[in-house]
């Protein structure tokens, strides 16, 4: 049996790779996917245009998990190859999204929203096969530790790259038109995506030939039937997935109510989304320590009730400081909860290859997901303007009942 403790120098350096694979992939999330729903907001996309922007692409997404899933295991392409090609093509799917108002600017809502789709396609056919890759690559005794100074270092690049993207696009759209930043932050994504993949393309893969086929060539059905006989993974898939049934109600609403409702810049825009990003951060350890002294039930307990209470929180006042402090609170709650229930669904899923259980996981939280956006962009049509109504019910921005479905939800 191979020695855990011995030194590897192909191992310890490809774990070095690795962790400049998540920095670079952390530069294009921080400074062009979190800027996706201002990008639409700029082009003057409705609020239900917003939600399909919001929740299509990553169902799709998802969905690709599975043909990736099959590619591996049907006609035995390898992983390394699999994660290569989708990286590189998330790349590339920056340029036609930056494009958009160029190339088609009278169809810019469906062709933004099949660009998007292509990006979250190429995206997800990676996440099958990652965490299997590294399963493989780091040793047991050292995975808390690694994955601990990972996190840190990529949560730390996310938030420098998503500060430093706001002051770009305030700066554009002080001077001359935020159109510009736009160009300028996507073609900066599409470069960070490109170095994120020439270090996954130096990872090698030590997973062993074969260790995947109990769940035949798509796991989606097997696993989930598996699941159902096996009722404590059941109750927590189906628990994750309501709570992003809900929290997808008014999840793709909150860019709009801020940019276009309460004229928020981009600055302040940035302020706030990172605020929840630097609390995650900051309370990173703090969660873990709770979770090694009294585990993870109770942090899924407390959390899973602050959840729900952070779109309504928005209702009461539209100052920015306050907004501020209750995105802080979101950071708190969901650092725990999305801590706690990745070690719960490993803990539960008790598979040598995480590639079935992650896709079916996935795949469930993105059918949710896209429901949860739906009835909000519904809602958003469906509810009288309570913001011009003289109802004894009413509320001074019309999203505000938005926010209060997906609370009650």
């Amino acid at each position: 049996m191979p020695d855990d403790n011995a030194r590897d120098p192909e191992r310890d350096e490809a774990l070095s790779r690795s962790v400049r694979d998540g920095a670079a992939y952390s530069v294009m999330t921080g400074a062009g996917e979190s800027y996706l729903s201002a990008y639409a907001i700029h082009l003057r996309f409705t609020e239900p245009q917003i939600a399909t922007l919001a929740s299509i692409p990553p169902l799709i997404g998802a969905l690709a998990q599975l043909f990736s899933t099959w590619l591996h295991r049907r006609w035995r392409i390898g992983r390394g190859r699999i994660i290569l090609a989708g990286a590189l093509g998330q790349a590339m799917s920056w340029l036609p999204i930056m494009l958009v108002p160029l190339l088609w600017p009278n169809d810019q809502v469906a062709a933004l929203v099949l660009c998007v789709i292509a990006y979250q396609v190429f995206g997800n056919i990676i996440s099958p096969h990652w965490p299997s890759l590294m399963r493989h690559l780091v040793p047991e005794r050292e995975r808390g530790r690694y994955f601990s100074r990972r996190t840190r270092v990529t949560t730390l690049v996310g938030f420098a790259a998503l500060i430093a993207a706001g002051g770009v696009l305030e700066v554009f759209r002080t001077h001359t038109d935020a159109m510009y930043g736009f160009l300028l932050l996507f073609a900066l994504a599409a470069v960070a995506r490109m170095i994120s993949g020439y270090y996954l393309s130096r990872l090698p893969d030590r997973s062993p030939r074969g260790d995947d086929i109990k769940y035949g060539a798509l796991p989606l059905i097997p696993v989930w039937q598996a699941g159902i006989r096996s009722t404590p993974y059941a109750r927590f898939l189906f628990y994750y997935a309501g709570m992003c049934f809900a929290t997808a109600v008014a999840a793709p609403f909150f860019a709009v109510h801020m940019l276009r409702d309460l004229q928020f810049t981009y600055l302040e825009f940035m302020a706030i989304t990172a605020a929840s990003v630097l609390v995650q951060f900051l309370t990173l350890n703090g969660w873990g320590r709770v979770s090694d002294a009294f585990g993870n039930r109770l942090i899924l307990a407390i959390t899973g009730w602050m959840v729900p209470f952070v779109p309504l929180l928005w209702v009461f006042s539209d100052n920015f400081l306050y907004l501020l402090a209750i995105q802080a609170l979101s950071g708190l709650a969901w650092g725990g909860f999305a801590l706690s229930a990745g070690s719960f669904f490993y803990d539960l899923s008790g598979d040598a290859d995480m590639a079935a259980p992650i896709t079916t996981a996935n795949v469930t939280n993105a059918l949710a997901a896209f429901a949860g956006a739906q009835l909000g962009a519904a809602a958003v049509l469906w509810m009288p303007d309570w913001a011009h109504s003289d109802q004894a019910w009413s509320f001074e921005y019309p999203l505000f009942g938005v926010f209060l479905l997906s609370f009650a939800t």
